[in-house]
């Protein structure tokens, strides 16, 4: 089921037929938000991205894209296409149809955010880098370099590959914003890296800061062969949650520091 521009429909056919033109024809950005113990996580900070990426792509922004309406176009998601979801994602797709800007939300039902320490090989793509530059730090509908990575990754036996910019620099994962957690210091690649500015990304850097005062939090540039040096390496997405790094090319890590510093961060997401 699809809420397409506020009308509810079983197949995105049914839609009406110039959304659906232009939705394989123009370009289009997805912001995806997290449904969680039968609440919108984050919604403001999400909204406000949504209308800086209309604006940086020169999207006209209807008047009627406040916060209280899209906000209400989500909920209709939940409570008309399967009000039995209490866990699962938003998938919000704007697409630009001709000159008016509209809207493909979806949701998919998934698990709590968790915690996950099974073995997770990763390893570094290096045939085809990401641009270093703003339109690097949004979410896009196409992306060649996703596709062929994840092939790279499914032909070699990973279950995720670093993703490199121009300069040869860590961006992120194919499946997360990756960080490394080293003695008393947590780093992570900063936004000029290229790395996607994602909602959930910033909320828990904010959350680090305020009520982990026994880790220093560092955004910067992160040469790849610092991860072979890391004492843990994990990586954390609304899909997902936590995954912590087990090998690293030839490298083995642990996940004790990692797994407790967001087992507590999930006891903060319950009481927002």
């Amino acid at each position: 089921m699809f809420n397409c521009n506020g009308l509810i429909v079983s197949r995105l056919i049914n839609a009406e037929p110039e959304l659906i033109y232009n939705l394989h024809k123009d370009f289009s950005f997805i912001e995806n938000i997290r449904f969680y113990n039968g609440k919108i996580l984050f919604w403001e900070k999400h909204y406000f991205r949504i209308i800086a990426n209309l604006r940086r792509y020169r999207y006209k922004i209807p008047i009627s894209f406040t916060m209280e309406k899209l906000e209400k176009e989500l909920i209709k998601v939940t409570n008309i296409i399967d009000s039995k979801i209490t866990n699962g994602l938003y998938r919000c797709q704007f697409i630009k149809a001709y000159s008016e800007t509209k809207f493909i939300i979806s949701i998919t039902d998934l698990n709590p955010i968790e915690i996950n320490t099974s073995n997770y090989k990763v390893d570094l793509y290096k045939d085809i880098f990401m641009f270093s530059n703003d339109l690097s730090n949004m979410s896009k509908t196409n992306s060649d370099l996703r596709l062929i990575s994840s092939m790279y990754a499914k032909e070699n036996g990973l279950d995720d590959v670093v993703l490199l910019n121009d300069q040869k620099k860590v961006t992120e994962t194919l499946n997360g914003t990756i960080f490394l957690l080293e003695s008393n210091q947590i780093q992570t690649p900063n936004l000029l890296s290229g790395c996607q500015n994602l909602v959930f990304r910033e909320v828990f850097l904010e959350w680090l800061i305020k009520f982990n005062k026994s880790y220093d939090v560092i955004e910067r540039e992160i040469n790849p062969f610092e991860l072979q040096k890391s004492e843990e390496i994990f990586i954390i997405s609304l899909e997902s949650g936590l995954q912590c790094v087990s090998n690293y090319k030839k490298s083995s890590y642990s996940n004790n520091k990692s797994y407790h510093l967001f087992e507590k961060f999930v006891s903060y997401l319950v009481y927002l």
